[in-house]
């Protein structure tokens, strides 16, 4: 089978993280609880502005008293809309006590190992209640810390080439990493989960973003090095990941393909030392040189092309109904945990075409995504759905529908590579996403990998939030044997496996 181009560091990287059965017990070693970084990165200010007052709940999640509403006010946007925008991207939404005392605030997104790598800062102008600059999003007790004061688009514009959502916009999301809250626990492959994770956080800022009035518009193609200077982040420790512009209104966005190939990647040095985390975030990295332009495909490849494959296969058409909301996306984002068990049994069909619509829903046609280009790949294992027939499938997102690659019981399988989690082997149907990473780097060279994960990560949070309105379980795994997944879906080995996404009937046991 064909192997990974091994020259490029997201290869060199995706090869050298893989999990092999033989040698788990190398990668993974025992955790030393006393050097666990925290989850929550604190600014110490007196100009703090609290965002309490403004959440959508009765009583404060921190402190369990009476939360004191107050009026909304703001011009263009309402603190109110500010805060409930926050809080359900990526806010504290129940606190888990252990025995032991101790607790755990667990957010609004899933999180591999309940770490809560990603950071959240607010870029603000023209604001009738908040000076122009660049505020912290302090998860720990819901507030905003100002970092920097002043207005920033200028450089934002120039930073982002001239992306036509940042002028039209009065706020931007920017997330970074801090990557030794992952890597603490996963070594070298946090990097994996760190961009899964960050996903989920952009999957609920897009689902929710309309509700509060805002059209988000993420932006994949920026100058690393000038944010992070921007941010005064420490690039060893923490680097900016997406940037999201949130206009009041649609935007038009300029699709010539000759834009996208003015700037370069960083070159590593032959003496480069940093851990292989780091060489595959720096590598990815973009600078600001324009007269050294990429050298990469204008590929134009649509949606259109993931149709294209196992077309002459079986086919079973998904019908289901769009999604009833109800009472909006926020309450299903409060009731969002991630399931712990499954009980074997089956869910119909219906119900997984009406997730698979929704969450490849503006997956291919909105500006919602860091990765719009038809690279990233859905294949499911149907192992207990109703009017389906076990196997494993392609899944053709345009015409909705599953087309058969082979029929089977793969439920030992499937246990297998998902390093023997019963979630797995219990689930109705596991959703995966592969790409061939050498295809996407041909368009997005190392920065292609970044772009597959954070987008697999954004639809794993669409389905995230589909199976809970549902009444169904859900649970994503970043940790499986990649070459038994390839083995299993029957694909060569320079089809990298991205996510994997398990549902089914839950039994009620869920983590963060």
């Amino acid at each position: 089978m064909r192997q990974i181009d091994q020259k490029s560091i997201a290869g060199i990287y995706h090869q050298k993280t893989k999990y092999y059965e033989a040698q788990m017990s190398e990668q993974q070693t025992p955790l030393n609880w006393a050097t666990q970084p925290s989850p929550f990165k604190e600014y110490h200010s007196e100009k703090n502005i609290d965002l309490t007052p403004y959440l959508p709940l009765k009583n404060n999640p921190f402190t369990g008293k009476p939360i004191e509403h107050v009026e909304e006010k703001g011009y263009p946007f309402t603190l109110g809309a500010l805060s409930r925008l926050l809080y359900f991207t990526n806010g504290v939404t129940g606190i888990l006590q252990y025995p032991s005392g101790e607790n755990l605030a667990m957010r609004a997104a899933p999180t591999a190992g309940g770490l809560y790598p990603t950071e959240i800062y607010v870029a603000i102008q023209n604001h009738a209640m908040l000076a122009d600059g660049i505020y912290n999003f302090q998860v720990s007790d819901h507030s905003l810390v100002p970092a920097w004061e002043g207005n920033f688009w200028s450089e934002f514009g120039k930073y982002c080439f001239g992306h036509e959502a940042i002028e039209s916009a009065n706020l931007i999301f920017i997330t970074t990493a801090i990557f030794q809250r992952s890597a603490w626990r996963y070594q070298e492959r946090a990097y994996r989960r760190i961009l899964l994770d960050t996903g989920h956080v952009l999957g609920n800022l897009v689902a929710y973003a309309h509700e509060e009035g805002f059209f988000p518009y993420s932006i994949g193609k920026f100058v690393d090095k000038s944010f992070n200077r921007l941010l005064f982040l420490d690039e060893a420790l923490e680097g900016v990941l997406s940037v999201v512009a949130l206009p009041q209104n649609p935007v038009k966005i300029d699709e010539n393909p000759e834009r996208s190939l003015q700037h370069r990647f960083v070159q590593l040095n032959d003496g480069e030392i940093d851990p292989l985390l780091l060489q595959l975030h720096h590598g990815s990295s973009i600078q600001l040189k324009k007269e050294l332009q990429a050298q990469f495909s204008t590929n134009t490849d649509g949606p259109e092309s993931l149709e294209e494959k196992y077309g002459f296969k079986e086919t079973a058409p998904l019908t289901g109904e769009p999604i009833d909301w109800i009472n909006g996306i926020g309450q299903t984002i409060l009731l969002r945990r991630s399931t712990r068990a499954y009980t074997g049994e089956s869910f119909s069909r219906e119900s997984l075409s009406s997730l698979l619509k929704y969450a490849y829903s503006d997956h291919l046609l909105e500006h919602s995504h860091l990765f719009s280009s038809a690279y990233l790949e859905t294949y499911l294992v149907i192992q207990h759905v109703d009017g389906l027939e076990a196997g494993v499938y392609y899944y053709a997102p345009l015409s909705q529908e599953l087309r058969l690659i082979y029929a089977g019981d793969f439920e030992r399988q499937t246990w297998h590579f998902c390093l023997g989690q019963e979630l797995a082997r219990d689930a109705a149907a596991l959703v995966i996403h592969t790409a061939n990473l050498e295809k996407a780097m041909s368009q997005y060279g190392n920065r292609a990998y970044r772009y597959l994960h954070l987008d697999a990560g954004h639809i794993g949070e669409r389905m995230n939030l589909a199976a809970i309105q549902l009444k169904l379980g859900v649970s994503g795994i970043g940790g499986f044997y990649d070459d038994e997944v390839n083995a299993l879906l029957g694909l060569p080995l320079d089809q990298i496996i991205v996510y994997i996404t398990t549902l089914g009937q839950s039994h009620g046991v869920h983590r963060p």
